[in-house]
C-alpha cells in the first residue's frame, strides 16, 4: 500500500443530494451536509433507515452529483477530476456488487488495478501483482483467490470487495455497510480490516448500523436524522463517540428508548434497544 506521505482532506460543504425523477426537479433526501475526512481517521455514518445514508456516501463516492454544495479533494471539487485521478485516491465499497457468474476472487480485486492502468495497456507489472497479492493477504483471501465470487459466504465477499478497494491504493476507502447481515465473527474480521486501514492512515468513512461498533472504532460519528418540519434529512450531530452517543438524542432520532451498560473489560457503554419510544 502506498504510504500516504502528504495531507489529504476529502470534504463536503452544505451539500445537498436528490435522486432524478424522470427529467423533474426533486426534493433533496438529503441537505446541508457538513463533513471532514482526513487521513487515518475512521467516520462512522448512523441514523435510521431510509435517513440518506447510503444517498450521502455516493454522492461523497462520486456516483450521485450534489444538488447543493460542493465535495472537494484537496480543495478540488471531486467533479471537475478525471474519473481515473479520483479513483486513484478514493476506493468504494458498495453493499453488493453485480458482477459476471464466473468470475473469481483473483478476477475481482485485479479490477482495483483499472485506474492504474495505461489505456494502451492492461498487462499487469510486477508492481501491480504484489499490490494485488498484498490486498488478498491483508483480508485473508490468499487461499480463496481461484474460488467464484458465487461460491463464497457473506463474510469472504465482503472482504473480497475490500481487497479490491485495497488494490486501488486509495487515500480515502467509503464503505456502506460493510457488517451488514454478517455474524459476529466476519463483522469482527471486518473491524479488524478498518482498524489496520486506520493505522496505516487511510481515512475511512463507513455506514454502521451498530451504534457499539461506532463506538469502539469511529473517530467521529455523523448521526443523520430528520429535524423537526423539514422534509430532508441533515447531520443532527457530528463529534467523538463520547460527544455525540447520547440518550436523549439517540431516543429523538431512532426512536426507541435504549439502555446503557458499561462494560468493565473495553471500558465501552454499550447501547441495547429496549422497546419503541411513545
Amino acid at each position: 500500500m502506498t504510504s500516504v506521505s502528504e495531507r489529504k482532506i476529502l470534504k463536503a460543504e452544505q451539500v445537498g443530494l436528490h435522486y432524478a425523477n424522470k427529467g423533474k426537479v426533486a426534493a433533496n433526501i438529503i441537505e446541508h451536509i457538513n463533513l471532514v475526512l482526513e487521513p487515518g481517521e475512521v467516520l462512522a455514518i448512523q441514523g435510521p433507515n431510509g435517513s440518506g445514508k447510503s444517498t450521502l456516501m455516493k454522492g461523497l463516492a462520486r456516483q450521485l452529483k450534489p444538488s447543493a454544495g460542493t465535495i472537494s479533494l484537496d480543495g478540488q471539487n471531486i467533479w471537475n477530476m478525471s474519473i481515473v485521478d479520483f479513483a486513484r485516491q478514493v476506493a468504494y465499497v458498495p453493499q453488493s456488487l453485480e458482477t459476471p457468474h464466473d468470475m473469481t476472487v483473483n478476477e475481482l480485486v485485479r479490477l482495483g488495478r483499472n485506474p492504474h492502468q495505461s489505456w494502451w495497456s492492461n498487462q499487469l507489472s510486477k508492481a501491480d501483482i504484489a499490490t494485488i497479492d498484498s490486498a488478498l493477504e491483508r483480508c485473508g483471501l490468499t487461499r480463496l483467490g481461484t474460488k467464484k465470487l458465487n461460491e463464497l459466504s457473506g463474510g469472504e465477499k465482503q472482504r473480497a470487495l475490500i481487497a479490491m478497494a485495497l488494490a486501488q491504493e486509495p487515500h480515502f476507502i467509503l464503505m456502506d455497510e460493510p457488517t451488514a447481515n454478517l455474524d459476529f465473527r466476519y463483522q469482527l474480521e471486518v473491524i479488524s480490516i478498518i482498524k489496520e486501514l486506520k493505522e496505516q492512515k487511510i481515512g475511512i468513512a463507513t455506514i454502521l448500523h451498530d451504534l457499539n461498533l461506532s463506538a469502539r472504532i469511529a473517530d467521529q460519528i455523523a448521526l443523520i436524522g430528520p429535524p423537526p418540519s423539514a422534509s430532508a434529512s441533515s447531520i443532527v450531530a457530528l463529534g467523538t463517540p463520547q460527544e455525540v452517543l447520547k440518550e436523549d438524542l439517540l431516543r429523538a432520532v431512532f426512536d426507541v428508548e435504549l439502555a446503557f451498560v458499561h462494560d468493565e473489560k473495553s471500558n465501552l457503554d454499550l447501547y441495547v434497544p429496549i422497546s419503541i419510544s411513545k
